[in-house]
């Protein structure tokens, strides 16, 4: 099968891509340095703003976002795509084990893995919009003290409509991320610059020197330090995981071009003034802007850190989605935003439940600096299951020799541990927010994927060989009637177990029975003039199997509109009937294989699905359920 989507968009769109890149993809990391710097002279055990500590970490941030976003992100793992996809998930369903279609594969360690990193995604989705948004009304309270107590009550205002507009979409609020964003780069770039004229000495921190002198003389306290250092690379997931939105070209083109340029210029601009001030490390950001501007930029920066959390929110869904295609969770309500754009959707119940986590948190943490002990752990892993993983990659996909892959996934390594260790001290702190976050996500991944593994093998051993079928019901033939009987089943071989129900095969069949399996690829598209396959089986019974990318969505009516021309004229697909099988969970005997609470999350998750008939777009009043008990 051929993908529709290219897996690069072509020249023309350059410019226009890059520019709503900016907003989308660099939210996060773009308001790195509203918090980042500060927080490195506040983690652990607290370091004074001497020359040799400011020097040593604006080395460490330089370096951070040379080797993570530069050299690791922008020109490795952007390559790793699967057709245009990028994110967790696309790398899980490249590398995800075979299997027989219509039973989920085993769940290998690399699985686990990814699942684990991709839970932590949702943790980094809860955190970032609260501590950004935190983050920048904060810059109220350092134009006047009186407004200190407003700071939670406006945050928790801004959250809450953030929230509740997301049912109307994320288009309205898109087209506004990039020019927002440019002037909220230019205007970082701007601050630094200023803050630099006044003392360039800081300019030598570009030496990597100063970086390891920084480390070798503050040993444990240094690594540390580390855990907020990786904040001004949180959100850098963000680039792989829009990738299909922009391209490689535009998202290399923004970060070059204006990100990269413009956090360096705001975070050796604080830098600066704190050589100059130290009294600045109150609120180093808002410390590069005089008083007339302080105001405007609190709004700028609000604007900005909304449009940060928008792309996280957006991402989640998308994640989300993602995650019930590749059959990790069960199907949810989702409401497609834009009859033009496939990609803007809206999940409630993800909505409601980022919402919920995100506005507790500011209630319960109150300020952006005790928030920090919690941020930077999600994306460490996160970072960590990338570069594992990129070696699979690199060696499966690009045919790189042994030496080459281990030579560069154990430089990433190398800062990921860094990183990771520098984070671990944070999680009686706040961590344990993120890690419990990506806990409950895990846990409904792998017992889903588990569950629908051992249903759909239960299922599948019901079923009949086809020569079988046929000589049972010739020997005791069922009333005919009229019309066409549509059979749902996973398996695209042999007779369902509902096509042999009693009161099927004892009462009546259809003149046309149609056996109708939907097989979701390793592949995000489909090109849809290969989206269906028909095989006449024998008289009167045929098959039809639609294939699916993993970011497509189903529906019954672009599959039998497909099928139409292909199909007998005697198959009635407008007054079609449709036949499927609703599982019923009984305990078994052996509880050591699937736990007790495993198999009641199982049977619960199932009773509150979306049901298969919705999605699918069948209409209620053509579909007959048969029940079925199966031991897990």
């Amino acid at each position: 099968m051929i993908g529709t989507r290219p897996a690069e968009p072509g020249p023309a769109p350059l410019a226009p891509l890059a520019l709503a890149a900016l907003g989308v993809v660099f939210g996060d990391i773009g308001t790195s340095p509203l918090y980042a710097f500060k927080q490195c002279f506040t983690t652990g055990r607290g370091f004074t703003p001497s020359a040799e500590h400011v020097l040593g970490i604006l080395s460490l941030i330089t370096w951070a976002l040379i080797l993570v976003v530069c050299v690791k992100y922008a020109t490795i793992v952007l390559r790793a795509d699967n057709e245009g996809e990028g994110g967790t998930l696309a790398l899980l369903a490249q590398l995800r084990p075979s299997s027989r279609v219509g039973i989920p594969a085993p769940v290998t360690f690399v699985v686990y893995m990814l699942l684990f990193a991709a839970g932590m995604v949702f943790g980094d989705g809860v955190i970032t919009p609260a501590i950004s948004v935190l983050s920048a009304v904060e810059g109220i309270g350092v134009a006047t003290s009186a407004a200190h107590p407003f700071i939670v009550p406006i945050t928790v205002g801004i959250l809450v409509g953030l929230f509740l507009v997301q049912s109307r979409g994320a288009g309205r609020i898109g087209t506004v991320f990039g020019p927002v964003m440019v002037l909220w780069f230019v205007a970082m770039g701007i601050g630094g610059v200023v803050a630099l004229a006044r003392d360039p000495r800081v300019l030598v921190a570009l030496n990597p020197f100063y970086a390891l002198s920084f480390m070798v003389h503050n040993g444990v306290a240094a690594i540390l330090v580390l855990g907020a250092v990786v904040l001004c690379v949180t959100g850098v997931e963000a680039m792989f995981a829009d990738l299909a939105h922009f391209g490689r070209r535009a998202i290399r083109l923004a970060w070059y071009g204006a990100v990269f340029p413009a956090l360096l210029l705001n975070y050796y601009g604080q830098g600066a003034q704190t050589l100059v001030d130290p009294r600045v490390l109150e609120n180093p950001f808002y410390a590069l802007y005089p008083g007339w501007v302080l105001i405007p930029m609190v709004i700028l920066a609000t604007m900005a850190t909304v449009i940060a959390s928008q792309a996280l929110i957006s991402g989640a869904f998308s994640l989300t989605q993602q995650a019930v295609q590749l059959g990790y969770l069960p199907r949810l309500t989702v409401v497609h935003t834009s009859h033009a754009v496939e990609g803007q959707i809206y999940m409630p119940f993800v909505n409601y439940a980022l919402a919920i986590a995100c506005l507790a948190l500011v209630l319960v943490f109150g300020s952006a600096d005790r928030l920090g002990a919690a941020y930077g752990l999600a994306v460490t892993v996160t970072m960590l299951a990338d570069s594992l993983v990129i070696g699979w990659v690199l060696r499966g996909r690009f045919k790189w020799s042994v030496a080459q892959t281990v030579a560069l996934v154990g430089l990433f390594l190398i800062v990921d541990l860094a990183f990771l260790i520098g984070n671990l001290p944070k999680f009686a702190e706040g961590g344990y927010v993120p890690v419990g976050i990506a806990l409950v996500v895990f846990t409904l991944f792998t017992t889903w994927v588990a569950g629908r593994r051992r249903l759909a093998i239960a299922l599948s051993k019901l079923s009949t060989p086809v020569a079988e079928f046929v000589k049972e019901i010739s020997g005791r033939p069922a009333t005919l009637a009229d019309g066409t009987a549509i059979f749902l089943t996973p398996h695209p071989e042999g007779i369902p177990f509902i096509l042999q129900h009693h009161w099927l095969r004892t009462r009546m069949l259809r003149e046309e029975v149609v056996l109708l399996t939907i097989v979701n690829t390793r592949r995000p598209y489909v090109d849809p003039a290969n989206r269906v396959r028909i095989e006449q089986i024998v008289p009167r019974l045929t098959r039809v199997t639609a294939y699916y990318g993993f970011m497509e969505t189903p529906n019954v009516g672009e599959i039998l509109s497909r099928c139409r021309p292909q199909l007998p004229k005697e198959i009635d697909l407008d007054d079609a009937d449709f036949f499927l099988a609703r599982p019923r969970i009984v305990k078994r005997t052996d509880r050591r294989k699937f736990p007790k609470w495993r198999r009641w999350l199982l049977a619960y998750m199932m009773r509150n699905a979306k049901p298969l008939t919705d999605s699918l777009g069948i209409p209620p009043d053509r579909i007959i359920e048969f029940g079925v008990a199966l031991r897990v």
